[in-house]
């Protein structure tokens, strides 16, 4: 099961310290990192970020998200799309509110054993249970459907390379 961390924020300025962290926190050794930030439509700057950051409704909830595949069941062999199962979870939330939200993610591969998703998501109120239940249950369902396309996608190289091979998957019979 993917795990969803969150806390917020309703100050801009907090919000600008979380998009420096996320893009720069230091990599393995404290190397010094500098990450992609993106959102549903590519790649974005900085400074994008905090003009999207100034322009949010007043009153708005800077909502900081970290979510992690399951390294074991869901991530193993570190090879899921991340950016996708960061727009399928946000689009769920986006669901959920029935509006398009305004957020922007990286993704931290360098630090830890565990790749995970940095994301800050602009929110027009506080999140409840069910919506954190909602965004888990999400991320999870999109992980262990990328783990099953990858796994059924080895599974046919594999036995494409045995045919190749020779040594054919069919038992004959005498």
């Amino acid at each position: 099961m993917a795990i969803v961390k969150a806390n917020y924020t309703r100050q801009g300025r907090a919000a600008k310290a979380s998009a420096r962290y996320i893009q720069n926190r230091p990599g393995k050794d404290g190397a010094r990192t500098l990450r992609t930030l993106f959102t549903a439509d590519g790649k974005r700057e900085r400074a994008e970020v905090y003009d999207m950051i100034d322009q949010a409704a007043k009153g708005s909830y800077f909502f900081r998200f970290v979510i992690s595949p399951d390294p074991a069941r869901e991530d193993s062999d570190k090879n899921l799309r991340l950016r996708e199962l960061t727009e399928k979870t946000i689009q769920s939330l986006e669901a959920c509110f029935r509006q398009p939200l305004q957020w922007v993610a990286t993704i931290h591969a360098d630090h830890a054993e565990h790749r995970h998703i940095h994301a800050i998501v602009i929110m027009p109120e506080r999140l409840n249970k069910q919506d954190f239940q909602l965004l888990r249950g999400a991320a999870t369902e999109e992980a262990l459907e990328q783990r099953r396309q990858l796994d059924l996608a080895r599974e046919q190289r594999e036995r494409s390379q045995a045919q190749r091979e020779g040594l054919g998957l069919e038992v004959s019979s005498w």
